[in-house]
C-alpha cells in the first residue's frame, strides 16, 4: 500500500482500503472499524548472529530530539508517546518522548516495544524469501500448489503476486468499510449459513468487546467467498489478507508454524531479544500502551485491540530491533544479496522512493488501532531511521497524522 502524502511515498499499512493503511478517510480503528462494519452485518442479518545495532544514544542531537518532541506535544501533537532509533553519517541516536501510559504518566523509554503492524511485512516477505533461497518453494507457485482448495481460484495467483499486492484479491479493509449496498452483496455470496452465521457471530462479538479474538483464516475465508478485483497480475490492489495467506504458505513450506520460523530464522540469528510475533490481545512482556485519539482529542486506550490479525501485522519490537532487522536485511545477512537486490526490482517488501537528502530509501508503513510505524533504509543498510508511535488517530485526521508521522520519519533519516 503506498503512504498517502509526506516527502516521499513509500509502502505503507494502515488496515483499511486501498493501500491498507493510510489512504482516505477512514473509520476508527481495525477491531473498531471491524465492530463496526461488521455490525451492518449484523442489521443486515435481522433483515436477512548478524551484528547488532549500538543502543547507546549519542550525547546531543537536539535536532532529533526536537522532532520527537513536536510529535507528542504542542499544536500538532499527533501521539501520547514516541521513540526513535537513527544511525548514518552522523553516528548512532536513540530517543523517546511523551509517555508510554497516559493513565499513570509512566515516561516513554527508548527501548519502549510496540506493535509494528504493517511493518511485520516485511519480516514476512523476508521469510517468504529465505524459504525461495533454500528452495523449499518458488515465487511463481500457486496457492493452490501449498494449500488445495483454499482459495477457488488459487491456481490462478501465485505467491509473487501476494507479494507484490497484484493477487485480484480483496482486502479486509474493503470488507469493514463497506458500505450497506456493498456489504449486502458481499453477504449475499456467502452460500453457506452456517459460515454466514460464523461470520454475524465474531461481528456481534466484536461489536461488544472489540479485544476480543478470532482467526485470521476468517479474512480468508471471507475473501474466497467473494469473486478477483481483477484477473491476478494485470493490477494492484493493496491486500491484507494476502499476508495472511503468505503465513500459511510459509509454515506448511518451512515445515513450523509461522512464530517458530520467525524466531529460528530472524529473531533469534539477529539477536532481536526485543522481538516477538505476538499478534493478538494483551502483548507479553513489557511494551508501551497504544490509543485510539477520536476526533475531539479522547485517547482510547486499544493497545489489546487486534483481532484477526496474523502475519500481516503480528510483530512486537522496538526501535532498536526494528534498526537492527533492516540494517540486517539490507547488508545480506539474512539472504544473498542477489535475492535482496531482486526483490527491490520486484517491488515485493521495501518500496524504494527517494529520499530527498541521500538517494534512494527503503520502507513501509504500518498503522492500526492504537499504534503507528514507519521505517525508512538505504541500499546498503548503512543510514537507517525507525519512528515509532502509541497512537492513531481515527476519521478524518488520520491521513494528516500518518502524513506528519511520515514527515518526521523523512527529518530523522534526511539528519542521520
Amino acid at each position: 500500500m503506498s503512504l498517502a502524502g509526506g516527502p516521499a511515498t513509500v509502502r505503507s499499512e494502515t488496515h483499511v482500503s486501498t493501500h491498507p493503511l493510510t489512504e482516505h478517510v477512514r473509520r476508527p480503528s481495525r477491531p473498531a472499524r471491524f465492530a463496526l462494519g461488521l455490525a451492518l452485518v449484523v442489521a443486515l442479518a435481522v433483515a436477512v548472529g548478524g551484528a547488532l545495532v549500538a543502543r547507546d544514544s549519542q550525547a546531543g542531537r537536539p535536532e532529533l530530539q526536537a522532532v520527537l518532541d513536536g510529535l507528542v506535544s504542542g499544536p500538532d501533537a499527533i501521539a501520547p508517546g514516541a521513540t526513535a532509533y537513527v544511525s548514518g553519517p552522523n553516528g548512532t541516536w536513540m530517543g523517546a518522548a511523551g509517555v508510554a501510559d497516559a493513565r499513570t504518566g509512566a515516561p516513554m523509554a527508548a527501548e519502549a516495544r510496540f506493535r509494528l503492524e504493517s511493518v511485520s511485512k516485511i519480516y514476512t516477505a523476508a521469510l517468504i524469501a529465505q524459504l525461495a533461497q533454500d528452495g523449499r518453494l518458488s515465487l511463481d507457485d500457486t496457492v493452490e500448489r501449498w494449500h488445495p482448495g483454499l482459495l477457488p481460484y488459487g491456481n490462478r495467483i501465485t505467491i509473487r503476486q501476494l507479494l507484490t499486492m497484484r493477487s485480484g484479491l480483496i482486502d479486509n479493509n474493503d470488507i469493514v468499510n463497506a458500505s450497506e449496498s456493498a456489504m449486502r452483496t458481499y453477504l449475499a455470496r456467502i452460500e453457506d449459513a452456517a459460515q454466514r452465521e460464523r461470520i454475524l457471530a465474531i461481528a456481534a462479538r466484536l461489536e461488544g468487546d472489540p479485544a476480543s479474538e478470532f482467526s485470521p483464516l476468517w479474512w480468508i475465508r471471507f475473501a474466497a467467498w467473494q469473486p478477483l478485483l481483477f484477473e491476478p497480475g494485470s493490477a494492484t490492489h493493496y491486500s491484507n489478507i494476502g499476508y495472511e495467506i503468505l503465513g500459511l504458505i510459509a509454515a506448511r513450506a518451512g515445515g513450523k508454524p509461522v512464530a517458530t520460523l520467525y524466531r529460528e530464522r530472524i529473531f533469534e540469528p539477529l539477536g532481536l531479544d526485543a522481538t516477538a510475533y505476538d499478534p493478538q490481545g494483551p502483548i507479553d512482556g513489557p511494551h508501551a500502551r497504544g490509543y485510539g485519539i477520536t476526533p475531539d482529542g479522547e485517547q482510547i486506550d486499544t493497545t489489546d485491540w487486534h483481532a484477526g490479525i496474523g502475519a500481516e501485522g503480528g510483530i512486537v519490537s522496538d526501535a532498536a530491533d526494528t534498526a537492527t532487522f533492516l540494517t540486517a536485511l539490507m547488508q545480506g545477512q539474512l539472504l544473498d544479496r542477489g535475492h535482496v537486490v531482486e526483490l527491490q526490482g520486484d517491488g515485493l517488501w521495501l518500496g524504494g522512493a527517494p529520499s530527498g537528502c541521500a538517494g534512494q530509501a527503503f520502507g513501509w508503513s504500518g498503522g492500526g488501532n492504537g499504534f503507528k510505524t514507519d521505517v525508512w533504509v538505504d541500499d546498503g543498510g548503512t543510514r537507517v531511521a525507525v519512528l515509532l508511535l502509541n497512537a492513531r488517530q481515527w476519521d478524518t485526521a488520520q491521513q494528516a497524522g500518518d502524513t506528519a508521522s511520515h514527515a518526521a520519519l523523512a527529518r530523522l533519516f534526511c539528519n542521520a
